[in-house]
């Protein structure tokens, strides 16, 4: 039997890309043709419809201008048939003036209702009503009326269609001019003309096309204003105006259509703005039922669930064949995902993991690792982790022997001249019996600096207010005894005199009185610490502002034998208050020198850090305990003989007040160093 060679039969399977692709062609050959089909028989349907609505539209305003017509032609007759009466009125008149009394006898005849009589001024001087009787014009002003014709400009007037006023009916009123000057007035009966008008106009027609046509929905003639004439199953409409498309159809010289909802059902609507005599009289909308769309799109979705039902099957075909081509690609690729990902991640981790074998050589270093310790992970890889930190090495070696297998530790470690507070959780990693991974430790390294050093500042900070109200509290209840003492003493002082040892008596008053000045004025610091000014801040160089205190700086490291060295970086601008940051300035370097012994020496530097001002005062010193660091903010500490402890806690608060803080730090091979840090000040201000 002839055997099949395995990589022949392997080129006989598409590459589940280019099957990917056959199917991707399918299924775009398939909605490219169902869209196709979709928005022809949309189009062929509108077009039908378009055209069925378009020839209604004009059979309506063919009707509708030949309604006009026909109900204009029919009241010019009847206005010249009245006119024709005044005028043969006016030719009596010229006879013999008309009286009421003639009036009374000749309305009536003819169709004529009422006549009236003006004269010039336009009061009325005859009709053909009792007095009692209200006239036509009885609630209008006939003079503004009729003025055309009494001012000579007209010898006619049509006043139109009127509501008889003992409500018998609509009346069409005329007047002339009157040959013995004023003007002649009268009315006839106008409801047969209305009744035409009804009968014959664009409503009536509406209400016929609509009512036997099965294929409409509605029919609506429509202005600015109203709906003029509408089918009777219409009862209102949107205004055109608040209609985007109505709105732009008012003002289109061709008919426009849309899809839109009447009573709950979608219809075909076509709207045609209605001209007549060249004038815009509204629009005609013709609401087509869609049945025809309904069809159409029924037979469209039953072709589409065939072909999606063909598709899924060669889909599910085609898809059995992908996922065993993907299999194996996922087999041949799996190793070098699981390889990636651990150092992918561990590039990408905001923290440094290390980890060392059993002899505690270390094995990984990631990216954060390598910046935190400031080393090349090919630089110490394969070397022992006391290379990095002795306190560290000694830290693993505590995770390998200890019980448990995982461990939490904090420890400091200093690196470019700064100390950082680390906490490491350890980890004992054990391959098992038979696996490729040796034992070892793993840790992960965080950065609590910031975390410690915001801690710290939330104490002092807390700690100052509280030792400040404390203060406030204290220098207010003692003052006033105090100054009671004074006061007495210096009564004592000035009104007695002793019958004996009164040199002995003056002393030890006076002594009294100084005393009470001295506590005094202590409580008054008490006071400003409790109560600091408020700032006055200016835009600062705070190089420029150190160096302003340069000689007095000096002078005080020079008198008990200190080197003083300032260094400055133009162009650190901070928001400073002068007098107060100059107390701070003074406070601090004036510990340094006195911490310092002869032939030390105090540096001051000016720099930017990360969007702080940075002033760094340090000395040569002995140095100071952690314990000393953590108390040296507070109200009455000194380590001085001589000291109040009110320096550095006044000087803390200002430095706070900017919005800045004060740290301490040991300085390598001896000595201490604060660092006073503000908030940098914005570009536009101007140095003061």
């Amino acid at each position: 039997m002839r055997r099949i060679d395995p990589s022949r039969k392997h080129l006989l399977l598409l590459h589940p890309a280019y099957l990917g692709g056959i199917f991707s062609f399918l299924i775009i050959v398939f909605l490219g043709s169902t869209i196709f089909e979709y928005r022809y028989r949309r189009a062929e349907i509108e077009h039908m419809m378009q055209e069925e609505a378009s020839l209604l539209i004009h059979a309506l305003t063919v009707g509708a201008e030949n309604a006009v017509e026909g109900y204009n032609g029919n009241r010019t007759i009847l206005t010249g048939s009245l006119l024709g009466r005044l005028r043969l009125l006016d030719r009596i008149d010229r006879l013999k003036p008309l009286t009421s009394r003639t009036l009374a006898d000749i309305a009536g005849t003819g169709g004529m209702y009422r006549i009236n009589v003006f004269d010039s001024t336009g009061r009325r001087i005859a009709w053909n009503v009792p007095p009692d009787h209200a006239p036509s014009l009885h609630h209008r002003d006939p003079k503004r009326e009729l003025e055309p014709i009494l001012s000579g400009r007209v010898d006619s007037l049509v006043l139109g269609i009127r509501e008889s006023v003992s409500d018998r009916g609509p009346r069409l009123i005329a007047a002339i001019a009157r040959s013995r000057g004023g003007a002649i007035v009268g009315n006839v009966d106008a409801s047969g003309l209305l009744e035409l008008r009804r009968s014959i106009g664009a409503g009536s027609l509406i209400r016929k096309i609509g009512a036997g046509e099965a294929g409409i929905d509605y029919i609506i003639w429509q202005d600015t204003t109203a709906i003029l004439a509408a089918t009777p199953n219409v009862s209102g409409a949107d205004p055109l105006l608040a209609d985007p498309v109505l709105a732009l159809a008012l003002r289109a010289r061709k008919p426009t259509t849309r899809m839109t909802e009447f009573d709950g059902r979608t219809v075909f609507e076509v709207v045609n703005p209605f001209y007549y005599h060249g004038k815009n009289v509204g629009l005609l909308r013709v609401g087509l039922k869609t049945d025809h769309f309904s069809a159409a799109f029924a037979k469209l979705r039953n072709r589409f669930f065939m072909m999606l039902g063909l598709l899924f099957f060669g889909g599910l075909a085609l898809f059995n064949l992908v996922i065993t081509r993907r299999d194996r690609a996922l087999a041949a690729g799996a190793y070098q995902r699981v390889s990636t990902f651990s150092s992918s991640m561990l590039s990408s981790m905001a923290d440094a993991v290390l980890s060392v074998d059993g002899a505690g050589i270390l094995t990984l270093l990631n990216a954060a690792g390598e910046r935190l310790f400031g080393v090349r992970a090919d630089e110490v890889l394969g070397r022992p982790a006391a290379l990095l930190s002795l306190e560290l090495a000694s830290l693993f070696a505590e995770a390998a022997s200890g019980e448990s297998l995982s461990m939490k530790r904090e420890f400091r470690y200093r690196v470019g001249g700064r100390e950082h507070v680390l906490e490491g959780s350890f980890s004992r990693l054990s391959g098992g019996e038979g696996s490729a991974v040796g034992e070892g430790i793993v840790v992960v390294l965080r950065d609590l600096t910031e975390h410690h050093a915001m801690q710290e500042r939330l104490e002092r900070h807390g700690k100052l207010t509280a030792m400040g109200e404390l203060a406030s509290g204290v220098a207010h209840e003692i003052r006033n005894p105090l100054n009671a003492i004074g006061l007495i003493a210096q009564r004592l002082d000035i009104e007695f005199t002793p019958k004996e040892d009164e040199a002995e008596f003056r002393h030890l008053l006076r002594t009294v009185v100084s005393e009470v000045h001295r506590l005094n004025a202590i409580i008054q610091r008490f006071l400003g610490f409790a109560r600091p000014p408020a700032l006055e801040l200016v835009p600062a160089d705070l190089a420029a502002f150190v160096a302003d205190y340069r000689a007095v700086l000096e002078g005080e490291a020079s008198d008990k034998g200190v080197a003083f060295n300032l260094y400055g970086e133009p162009g650190t601008i901070a928001m400073i208050d002068r007098e107060q940051m100059r107390q701070v300035l003074l406070n601090i370097v004036r510990n340094a020198v006195e911490a310092t012994p002869r032939d030390g020496a105090v540096s001051v530097a000016v720099s930017r850090d990360a969007g702080m001002a940075v002033i760094d005062v340090a000395d040569t010193g002995k140095g100071t305990t952690p314990d000393e660091r953590k108390q040296m903010f507070n109200l009455y500490f000194t380590t001085k003989d001589e000291g109040t402890g009110m320096g550095l806690s006044i000087a803390s608060q200002i430095v706070q007040s900017h919005g800045g803080t004060i740290v301490v730090e040991d300085r390598p091979g001896g000595g201490t160093l604060f660092r006073i840090l503000v908030p940098t000040a914005p570009f536009s201000a101007e140095v003061s």
